[in-house]
């Protein structure tokens, strides 16, 4: 008997675009990439979700295809979604293609001079005309392969292959002498060569042109401080301070250069200054909260770490350092207190006795799981664990979960589900689990920002958004089975299948194959409800071998057969 509380799901594309957007706003692009996908595929010619969608896809850095949606939209759907062409400016200015921008974002003022980006559209323009002059009126295609070279360099810089980024910078800077950006991470690349002396005087070179770039700034205190010139780093921290700026990224900059200087008061109030820019910034709050600890300022530390709890209260982080805070208040011992780094995570030291626990969990004995799974700081740790590695961890855990049926662990599962930032299809995997160790229903799960009650059951729990192929397949197979078989079919065949996903978890095969996928489950239907047919004929019917239905038979069947919540009847 279903319970008024437990919701079920309308699929319509209004649905998911609604869903789509509410992970926008909470800042969760990658889940929501995945609805908007889903409203696009139910509505393909609706603007504003195609426009909705590019605008997306470009915030997740998919510039080419969010430019071909934006195309899409003028060329087929709508030419005149005059907002398109201000997207579209700005798609080529981020291609850094300077006259395919300039041409956009003019067209954009041509057709809404008083639209609600035209000052916007007018800015850019003057800003790609002084891009153009400081470029030496390089065409697109010319400036374009220097682009390339450069974004090549930063990839070489950020995986630390220092010498190729040198290299690839020191083009860049020869054909662009004006590349601020280009120079300042050419000079970093010579301090993590072991080239103090050459990052300085890049940096010099820099200043002598822009005095108050901050990068350049903050870059030649850190490189004067390897050379111990503490004279000179002093000096430089002045000028530091003088930088004005009320942008965030700089600010950060300021910030993250004084505390890697130990220069803790100093850091602490820039990070102070960013917490009244950005009020509901995690991570300026432990930021702010590790520099007033460093500062001894154990009390303001102990506010911060408080406040990151309210923001979110899922994260790891600020139970252990407010203990941390509190003893270091009580604390009689004579010796200096250690200072804390600026990095956001717990220290190597707990991470790695939390880990230790799982690991016992995972590899110990039905009662020794129990025994640590029944302990608090056994429960946190495998909660931790399995946050900290969701692919080798938590398949782990969730093995030795679904092997021994350890009901003892559904509060590990349970706190997973009200999990805003885990991916979806994992608490789908969860509910699953709980399912099969036999803990009461309904399950609370967010999805989407919304909380609410599910069953692990196909009408409360909507498995098509995660992996739209699965989709696919039983669509495939219903439609192929339509008047050749009576009574509720449809039903059984997303049973079955819904039965595969569930005991097949965390171990789902690829869906290479729809039609082959397809032609197994309907066999498997066959079979359970004793009907008579051969593979042979089922491989005409889906125009697949034999051999592509087989393996696939065996593995939908035994994970189905025998279960008695998906025996059919006949």
């Amino acid at each position: 008997m279903k319970k008024n509380n437990i919701i079920t799901f309308e699929r319509g594309a209004d649905f998911y675009f609604n869903l789509g957007y509410r992970k926008i706003q909470k800042g969760n692009l990658k889940s929501a990439i995945r609805y908007i996908e889903k409203a696009v595929r139910l509505k393909p010619n609706d603007g504003f979700i195609q426009f909705n969608y590019a605008g997306l896809l470009a915030e997740l850095g998919d510039i080419d295809k969010s430019t071909e949606v934006l195309l899409h939209i003028v060329n087929v759907i709508d030419p005149n979604y005059d907002e398109c062409y201000f997207g579209l400016g700005c798609n080529y200015l981020q291609m850094q293609k300077i006259k395919k921008s300039v041409e956009y974002f003019s067209k954009y003022l041509e057709k809404d001079p008083e639209g609600e980006f035209s000052e916007e559209a007018e800015d850019l323009l003057e800003m790609l005309t002084m891009i153009k002059d400081a470029n030496n009126n390089l065409d697109d295609e010319e400036l374009e392969k220097i682009y390339q070279v450069e974004e090549e360099a930063i990839k070489h810089l950020e995986l630390r292959e220092y010498q190729a980024a040198a290299e690839m910078f020191e083009i860049v800077v020869k054909l662009l002498p004006n590349a601020i950006p280009a120079k300042n991470n050419l000079s970093l690349s010579y301090y993590y060569l072991g080239e103090t002396q050459k990052a300085i005087e890049l940096a010099r070179e820099v200043l002598n042109y822009e005095p108050f770039n901050i990068h350049s700034n903050c870059n030649i205190a850190i490189f004067y401080n390897k050379l111990n010139l503490s004279n000179w780093v002093e000096k430089q921290i002045i000028s530091i301070k003088k930088l004005n700026t009320e942008n965030p990224e700089y600010l950060y900059k300021i910030a993250d250069t004084l505390g890697s200087l130990h220069k803790h008061n100093e850091a602490y109030k820039v990070y102070k200054k960013l917490l009244a820019i950005e009020t509901d910034n995690t991570l300026y709050f432990h930021y702010a909260a590790i520099a007033a600890y460093n500062s001894g300022k154990y009390q303001e530390s102990i506010k911060y770490w408080r406040k990151l709890l309210e923001l979110d209260k899922q994260n790891f982080i600020s139970e252990f350092y407010i203990n941390l805070a509190q003893n270091a208040m009580s604390s009689e011992v004579s010796e200096e207190i250690q200072s804390l780094p600026y990095v956001y995570q717990l220290p190597k030291k707990e991470i790695n006795k939390r880990l230790s626990r799982t690991q016992a969990f995972i590899e110990g004995s039905r009662e020794n799981a129990q025994k640590i799974i029944g302990e608090r700081k056994g429960e946190d740790s495998i909660y931790f664990s399995i946050c900290f590695d969701k692919l080798i961890i938590r398949n782990l855990v969730f093995e030795k979960i679904k092997k021994e049926l350890l009901v003892e662990s559904q509060n590990i599962l349970r706190r997973l589900l009200l999990l805003t930032e885990l991916e979806d299809e994992i608490k789908i995997e969860a509910v699953f689990l709980l399912d099969i160790i036999g803990a009461n229903q309904p399950y609370t799960v967010n999805f989407g920002g919304e909380t609410m009650d599910i069953t692990a059951d196909p009408i409360s729990i909507d498995i098509y958004s995660v992996n739209s192929e699965w989709e696919g397949i039983i669509k495939k197979a219903q439609t192929t089975m339509k008047g050749q078989y009576k009574g509720a079919y449809k039903r059984s065949v997303e049973n079955i299948w819904m039965s595969f996903i569930k005991y097949s978890y965390p171990n789902i095969p690829k869906t290479d194959g729809i039609d082959s996928w397809a032609a197994a489950l309907e066999y498997v239907y066959c079979k359970l409800n004793h009907l008579k047919t051969t593979q042979e004929e089922i491989a005409v019917k889906y125009q697949v071998t034999t051999s592509s239905i087989r393996d696939k038979y065996k593995r939908i069947l035994n994970s189905v057969i025998n279960r008695a919540d998906y025996k059919e009847k006949k």
